[in-house]
């Protein structure tokens, strides 16, 4: 598929492009940026009607602190296979992400801390990763995990309802302010002009980010990895006070979180991205040190 736009200046074009075979068999693509002697890999998980490339501004910064980056275009997003904006299921999207986990775990032979990073729907998608599959990963920073989501207007839940009952897998290309979830005039033009990018949802996909919930809640005790959650104070998509359940149940000394004020539901393409940058950039560097890479890239 060709691509129409030009990249900003803080983009980074990927080293690396392949695809690989997700678990119904559908062509996931993905996309990846080395680093010389990294200090391990960071593998992005995108939200919802985006794309891994969508992410090249976070990649450039990331191998600016010493990160090889990977970005995995979800199944039915991008340049992956599968219908667009439909799912059967939470676990096959899960399943997707693991193997892609491991491939990248497999390329590095080892070498290094693998993080998972995910945004939103791919935030939900690292956490139930994290719960089934904890030994694909050494920590996670999550920026507005979709895991409660904002109530819908009147007119689409009724609008859902019936399309549960009759036509539960045909998305339908909903409308959307994109400025109301990113505060970056450029970001919102450039997901508009993006082809890569759409709003297809269907009503078997949102079951599917509620049957994610349900299998997390109750389970907060069995996340043992670092996690670094980012929640946005004007978040207009998900509501950080509908999963207190989760994160109180969490470990102590596990889960650092950030509620950062005026931010939108987008934290790494708000106009303030560097603020959340600088958060996680100071994290890592507590998680993993560089001067502790070298005995534990040996083990």
């Amino acid at each position: 598929m060709a691509e129409t736009l030009s990249a900003p200046s803080d983009d980074l074009e990927p080293t690396a492009r392949g695809f690989m075979t997700g678990a119904p068999g559908a062509p996931l693509a993905y996309a990846r940026w080395e680093r010389p002697a990294a200090r391990g890999r960071v593998v992005l998980a995108h939200g919802y009607g985006e794309h891994g490339g969508r992410w090249a501004h976070v990649a450039r910064w990331l191998n600016g602190r010493g990160w090889s980056v990977s970005a995995l275009d979800h199944r039915g997003f991008g340049r992956s296979g599968g219908v667009r904006g439909d799912a059967r299921g939470i676990r096959g999207p899960v399943e997707d992400l693991t193997l892609f986990l491991r491939q990248e775990r497999m390329h590095d032979a080892g070498a290094g801390p693998q993080i998972l990073f995910g945004h939103s729907f791919g935030g939900l998608l690292a956490l139930l990763v994290l719960l089934w599959h904890p030994d694909t990963l050494e920590a996670l920073i999550l920026s507005s995990p979709a895991l409660s989501l904002r109530p819908l207007p009147a007119s689409l839940q009724l609008l859902h309802k019936l399309c549960s009952w009759l036509i539960p897998h045909r998305p339908l290309d909903l409308p959307g302010d994109k400025s109301q979830v990113c505060s970056d005039p450029a970001m919102v033009r450039r997901y508009l002009d993006d082809p890569l990018c759409h709003r297809y949802v269907s009503a078997a996909f949102l079951e599917a980010m509620l049957e994610g919930r349900r299998e997390l809640m109750g389970f907060g005790a069995e996340l043992d990895r670092p996690i670094l959650l980012l929640e946005a104070g004007q978040d207009a998509v998900t509501d950080p006070a509908g999963s207190e359940d989760l994160w109180s149940a969490v470990r102590p000394g596990l889960l650092e979180r950030h509620h950062l004020e005026g931010f939108f539901h987008e934290i790494f393409h708000d106009l303030r991205r560097d603020e959340a940058e600088r958060i996680a950039g100071q994290w890592l560097d507590r998680q993993f040190p560089q001067q502790a890479m070298p005995s534990a890239m040996n083990e």
